[in-house]
């Protein structure tokens, strides 16, 4: 049987797109948990707790336990950068964090099967994470893509909405209509997985 390598989609992450759109990137302390799933069920949880106290070092401290049997508590150093905005280059808002295994810049870290820490796709030489777009055959895309929106949706369910309010004052929420939209591209996707195949470009009896 081929050996198929763990993908970086595949893995459980930690991204600064999340800790925006949870509210944990705002001046204070923080502390939340961080929960995954896998086709609908819990497959762990993460103490997290983000420190952007004024006139301290910025830092995401996480703390869990690995493969039921290792306990891993520590820093990722939170890296503020200046505003894209015009006029505004001096205020922070945007940041990135620092492998806490190879120290490179990253905007979104992964747990590696077997390492025990949440670190860049890079970090491990001879076991660098590739995208599932990077191994997926270009005759296959317009089926998979579908598939990993899909559990995009899911992920973002089980990890912030859950518990959280869909709208307010009548209106959808931010994160709710992140959601929606990205479902809505879940759905555009599987059309054009149909019309693929219909129009002849994948045979799946090939």
């Amino acid at each position: 049987m081929p050996n198929f390598p763990t993908t970086a989609d595949e893995c459980k992450s930690l991204s600064i797109a999340f800790l925006r759109e949870s509210g944990l990137l705002r001046p204070g302390f923080h502390v939340t948990t961080l929960r995954f799933s896998c086709n609908g069920q819990p497959t762990g949880s993460v103490g997290l707790e983000v420190n952007l106290v004024a006139d301290t070092t910025p830092y995401v401290r996480l703390h869990y336990t690995h493969d039921k049997t290792t306990d891993y508590d520590y820093r990722i150093p939170l890296e503020a950068l200046p505003s894209n905005l015009p006029g505004h280059g001096h205020r922070t808002g945007r940041y990135r964090m620092r492998c806490p295994v190879s120290g490179k810049a990253a905007t979104v870290l992964y747990l590696h099967g077997g390492t025990g820490y949440f670190a860049h796709r890079l970090a491990y030489p001879g076991q660098q994470l590739h995208y599932d777009s990077q191994l997926t055959p270009h005759r296959l895309r317009h089926l998979i893509r579908p598939f990993a929106l899909d559990r995009k949706v899911e992920d973002a369910y089980m990890s912030q909405g859950k518990y959280r309010k869909t709208h307010y004052r009548g209106k959808p929420t931010r994160w709710y209509a992140q959601r929606q939209a990205l479902e809505a591209r879940s759905n555009r996707a599987a059309c054009m997985g149909a019309l693929a195949v219909a129009g002849g470009q994948f045979d799946p009896m090939a």
